[in-house]
């Protein structure tokens, strides 16, 4: 978080602590100026700060890149660096950004067998440097797998993962000025060219949910709501040139969190908009019946969070996390 964004934080702390979700109990930000650290702090959210670390990630970036590194870099190097750290320590990961809201809590609805669970957002075509074409019920769409929400399990293969992605990313900042990351997303890049090159896909969990009931049906894959009939699944080998000893036959198992109950870039679809407010003012109510897929009236669904991921086109400090503001505020989801 910085001086922008830390009100957008504490906005998505206080929705979560409505969902009732022990998350909002262990939330730890990564401040990147003292300032930020200190309202946080004064809100009772757990912020670490420190600026001799802060020129270890700045001057680790500029021996990679040669070039000096962008708020958003910093923030990537952040979180790279400090997933590594915590799941080495044994600690499970959930990572959010800052512009996230969750109407409902976020870890009832992931896998207990995965390994890994993230979101996924639409792209277009001309971004498809930035994602894949992983769905089998998508086959032509792109999708980023969305590092601004993601959850790690902290196990043996998570830990390799998490190592060999840093150093991919570390790599990646070296090569001709010309392939230098001007657009501020490596972490992002590198995380979904990985998961093509390794030939990733995911089938819709539907498969594996009751026609009427929509409950999941299978011991394979469980959660603690008991549906998720918009998620994902797939697995992947990943051995580990990285980690010593290196591990050839292990196989990371992904899952995505629904992929129809969100939206995403500070926009919504024709009526989706109604949605997106309805399930606002229910956590206002402490509503917590009908949040499953299906169960509203005419097998409507609520929403179950919101991406305020805007584009932002020439947008920048203030006027950039604004936008984002205003977004919250149109969908009745300001709740700090």
């Amino acid at each position: 978080v910085d001086r922008y964004s830390w009100d957008l934080l504490l906005n998505e702390v206080v929705a979560l602590r409505k969902t009732g979700s022990g998350m909002a109990n262990h939330v730890y930000a990564i401040g990147y100026d003292k300032h930020s650290c200190g309202n946080l702090t004064s809100a009772g959210v757990a912020c670490y700060y420190n600026s001799t670390w802060q020129d270890r990630l700045a001057s680790k970036f500029k021996e990679q890149s040669r070039h000096l590194a962008q708020p958003l870099h910093m923030v990537m190097m952040g979180r790279m660096m400090t997933s590594v750290a915590a799941l080495c320590e044994g600690h499970n990961v959930f990572l959010s950004d800052t512009d996230v809201v969750f109407y409902r809590d976020p870890i009832q609805y992931t896998f207990r067998e995965t390994d890994m669970m993230i979101a996924a957002t639409r792209v277009k075509p001309e971004l498809k440097k930035w994602g894949g074409t992983f769905f089998t019920d998508h086959p032509d769409q792109y999708f980023t797998l969305n590092n601004g929400v993601v959850f790690y399990r902290s196990n043996p293969i998570m830990q390799h993962f998490v190592i060999s992605l840093a150093e991919a990313c570390l790599k990646s900042l070296k090569g001709p000025a010309r392939q230098f990351d001007y657009d501020q997303g490596f972490l992002q890049k590198v995380f979904n060219k990985q998961m093509v090159d390794a030939k990733l896909t995911l089938g819709p969990t539907s498969k594996f949910s009751d026609p009427v009931t929509y409950r999941l049906n299978t011991r394979n894959l469980t959660n603690t709501v008991g549906e998720c009939y918009d998620c994902h699944y797939g697995t992947l080998p990943w051995p580990s040139s990285t980690v010593v000893p290196a591990s050839p036959h292990n196989v990371l198992k992904i899952g995505v969190f629904p992929l129809t109950r969100f939206t995403s870039f500070c926009w919504a679809a024709p009526g989706f908009n109604e949605s997106v407010i309805e399930s606002a003012h229910a956590l206002r109510r402490h509503n917590t019946t009908d949040w499953g897929w299906g169960a509203l009236p005419n097998n409507q669904s609520r929403v179950l969070y919101t991406h305020a991921n805007c584009v932002d086109v020439g947008a920048k400090g203030y006027d950039r996390f604004q936008k984002k503001r205003k977004w919250f505020r149109s969908v009745k989801s300001w709740f700090a």
